[in-house]
């Protein structure tokens, strides 16, 4: 009777891990493809699913780890079913052992995304820690389930004290996690006033205060977040880069918490006379053909797709690399391949290079926020900083 209740508890918990890793996954996919797309689980800058599920974090071996969840909860709910309808034993047996494994696995991978978020990426997401919860409880499950179902082939139904001990262990981590959200939440960072940011870093306060300004409003370029945003962050950049990946990096953490007041407007500048007639000596041997690439991919609707994916591969930027990038890309292989060898992507870089030269622009990355010029690549914090400023003062508060 005991394996029975634990096997129907723990389809129960399955289905219910089974619905949230499915809104992840969903919630994944919008924040991969949907330029400016900001979530429910936004909450704020400590509760933000945004920030976990747009890491490097959110997927292991190349695999969104929501959809790795999807699986293992879908395996869960049919192996516990399995036991409840298996009439061999020994069956039973091997089933509740493979589910309590499976189970403590989860657990300690849980642990190591909570601390990933919670000591390196400085958010929680509410729905990841909701499969933690489920986890947890899983565990209690199986493991009980385990245990009946061995006692049961000794003829005896019991539930030993030591799975007492480890029911108890699991409600007290439950309560634990729970308490973290919640202080979590109460403590999100919502807004620094301009004076709270000079207390709390007074010298990137002097330092972003001091920033030349320029009045340039420049059209064009590739553009995501809201169009009535507080915020334009605009960039002049090169795929090949070192310090612009790191640009990168930095905009990846800090945008998903910010990007409801931010929109982001990218420009070419690559460091590559074959298209660059500021640069007499190239710097960048790929830098020209990888922002063709982009341009092709923008022509096909998958710009920040495929600007994600040159960042994320800078070493290898040659041309079947970049062929393989419009392939994980889902772009159309032909289409793309006539768009590289046509004169359009040219042009389009050619207007950028012509407003950075314009501006006065020697080096990547070149930053203008709401005008104020920023050259090189900013620390997050910084960045967050920055935009905090210039929504204060587009509000009147500065």
């Amino acid at each position: 009777m005991a394996a029975k209740r634990a096997a129907i508890a723990t389809v129960v918990l399955a289905l219910i891990g089974l619905l949230i890793a499915a809104n992840l996954a969903y919630l994944h996919a919008q924040l991969k493809v949907g330029a400016g797309y900001t979530s429910w689980c936004a909450i704020n800058s400590e509760v933000n699913c945004d920030v976990v599920l747009t890491s490097e974090y959110a997927s292991f071996l190349g695999v969104p780890i929501a959809y790795l969840a999807l699986l293992t909860y879908v395996g869960i709910a049919a192996a516990a079913a399995a036991v409840l309808l298996s009439p061999r034993a020994s069956r039973r047996r091997q089933l509740a052992t493979g589910l309590f494994a499976v189970s403590v696995w989860s657990v300690v991978f849980s642990l190591y995304l909570l601390y990933v978020s919670l000591f390196i990426l400085g958010a929680l997401c509410l729905l990841c820690s909701g499969l933690y919860v489920v986890n947890l409880v899983l565990l209690a499950c199986t493991a009980m389930l385990y245990s009946s179902v061995r006692v049961a082939a000794r003829g005896r139904e019991v539930w030993p004290g030591q799975m007492r001990l480890l029911a108890g262990t699991v409600a007290a981590a439950v309560v634990v996690l729970v308490g973290v959200v919640g202080w979590k939440a109460s403590t999100g960072e919502q807004m620094l006033t301009p004076g709270e940011i000079k207390e709390k870093d007074p010298e990137f306060y002097a330092w972003y205060n001091n920033l030349p300004t320029t009045s340039a409003n420049l059209a064009g370029g590739h553009v995501k977040g809201q169009a009535n945003a507080l915020v334009t962050l605009t960039e002049f950049s090169d795929f090949e880069c070192g310090h612009c990946a790191n640009a990168y990096r930095s905009l990846k953490q800090i945008l998903p918490r910010y990007q409801k007041d931010v929109q982001v407007r990218f420009h070419h500048f690559p460091l590559d006379a074959a298209c660059n007639p500021a640069v007499k000596h190239s710097v960048h041997q790929y830098a020209c053909l990888a922002a063709m690439a982009s341009e092709c991919a923008g022509a096909q609707g998958r710009f920040w797709e495929y600007h994600d994916l040159l960042f994320d591969h800078q070493s290898n930027l040659d041309r079947d690399s970049l062929l393989e990038y419009a392939n994980r890309a889902g772009l159309d292989r032909a289409a793309f391949l006539q768009c590289l060898d046509s004169d359009a992507p040219r042009q389009a870089i050619a207007r950028d290079v012509a407003d950075a030269m314009r501006l006065g622009i020697e080096s990547t990355p070149t930053f203008f926020l709401n005008g104020r010029t920023i050259t090189g690549a900013p620390r997050a914090t910084a960045l967050g900083y920055a935009i905090q400023l210039e929504r204060a003062k587009q509000r009147g508060e500065g």
